[in-house]
């Protein structure tokens, strides 16, 4: 009876963590923004230019979606503080229809790395490899049948088409930039917080002793190098899994005048270099298994951003950042992706609070398509925001608009 009430108690405790675990887990990532919109309209704007492109290395993006990133960022963070940002589909498409970016359309099989897999077929390779190499070829023409991209045709761009383009969108403002780095790194920092204890310990040990190599293959040969050495030294004074002979005295004769000599029974003879040779392998075994773990991706992105009045093409803000984003610990989620939209996001908001902090704008916007010049006034070189007069004169003269056909020019 005192069997079935321990059960009970039990029983209903699994149940009630297995209903109680029914529901969905929902995780905000990013929320809406709470800025002061206006209904009317008055909200300052800001184009957001298509960025030049000058990173390398080993991306978890395509260029058309480290530009989405980076520009949803900012937008996202300039609306925090009420500056709105033209759709970006109709800036690309603007873009495209004065000439300035290009838009392109790129099939799979003029891939560099499709027409290589396909030279490979016909090249002396068994049927079962050619095999391989076809199925290969199907699958990535049907996951990639076409890759969309843009091709920026002037780097640089004149006052006449940032006139233009303010005028195009009713802003004051364009903001324009550089993708400096966008990459995924190996930290070769020594943590064996981050790498874990054997990998840790193998790539200090290796590193104390041979420096580093050039290349991930050496780095292997040198970890097992100190695995089995430090496994046969160890391993050569031990007892396990070869047992020493064990020695007996032995008698012979009259107890007290007889001779002695030793009697070895079982084990092995030279269990020493047995043992050694079985650490020495175990080591080795360690260090080469520590070797596939260990691995600490880092997220790196460097933009630089510069503001520009539509009126003057003047350069009135421009700063850079560049973030690193790593795992805290082994434990961490070591998703690549994850560490590179953190190190965007946290780029993003440094860039547009020092923007806000450092540039005041004004409170109206001046509508399409006629935009009256605003003065400009000297940048500030002490340490206060710099602040831009944005009130016209109080007699401002008369002034025709400029026709169409002029503008760019």
């Amino acid at each position: 009876m005192s069997l079935h009430r321990q059960i009970i108690p039990v029983i209903c405790v699994v149940l009630i963590m297995c209903l109680s675990g029914c529901g969905q887990k929902i995780k905000d990532s990013i929320v809406p923004v709470n800025a002061p919109f206006t209904q009317n309209g008055t909200n300052e704007q800001i184009v957001i230019l298509p960025f030049a492109d000058y990173s390398v290395g080993r991306h978890t993006d395509d260029a058309l979606r480290r530009q989405v990133k980076i520009q949803e960022a900012l937008a996202y963070r300039l609306a925090q503080r009420g500056v709105l940002v033209p759709v970006e589909e109709d800036v690309v498409q603007y873009l495209s229809e004065i000439g300035v970016i290009r838009i392109l359309k790129t099939s799979s099989e003029s891939n560099r790395a499709y027409v290589n897999l396909k030279r490979e077929i016909g090249a002396g390779w068994s049927q079962e490899m050619e095999s391989e190499i076809r199925t290969i070829l199907i699958q990535n023409r049907g996951l990639n049948e076409s890759e969309t991209r843009m091709e920026i045709t002037k780097v640089g761009l004149d006052k006449g088409i940032i006139r233009q383009i303010g005028r195009y969108f009713g802003a004051n403002y364009v903001l324009r930039g550089r993708i400096v780095e966008y990459e995924i790194r190996n930290n070769q920092a020594l943590s064996p917080i981050q790498q874990g204890i054997l990998p840790f310990f193998f790539d200090s040990a290796s590193g104390f002793l041979f420096g580093f190599a050039d290349s991930g293959r050496y780095d292997l040969w040198q970890d097992m190098a100190v695995g089995g050495g430090l496994g046969a030294l160890f391993g050569s004074s031990a007892n396990t899994p070869f047992n020493a002979p064990s020695k007996r005295r032995v008698v012979s004769g009259h107890p007290m005048f007889g001779v002695s000599h030793t009697v070895e029974r079982g084990g092995y003879s030279n269990s020493n270099g047995l043992n050694a040779a079985v650490w020495g392998g175990a080591g080795a075994a360690a260090a080469y298994l520590a070797s596939k773990g260990g691995n600490v991706p880092q997220a790196v992105i460097q933009l630089s951003l510069a503001l520009q009045d539509v009126h003057t093409g003047r350069v009135v803000w421009e700063n850079r950042v560049e973030k690193r984003v790593e795992p805290e610990s082994a434990w961490a989620d070591p998703s690549e992706r994850l560490h590179m939209d953190t190190a965007v996001e946290e780029a993003a908001r440094m860039l547009a609070d020092n923007l806000m902090a450092s540039f005041r704008f004004k409170a109206c916007r001046v509508e399409s398509p006629a935009i009256s010049p605003g003065s400009v006034g000297p940048v500030p070189t002490d340490r206060q925001p710099h602040v831009k007069p944005m009130t016209p004169p109080a007699n401002p003269p008369a002034s025709t608009p400029e026709p169409p056909e002029t503008w760019g020019s």
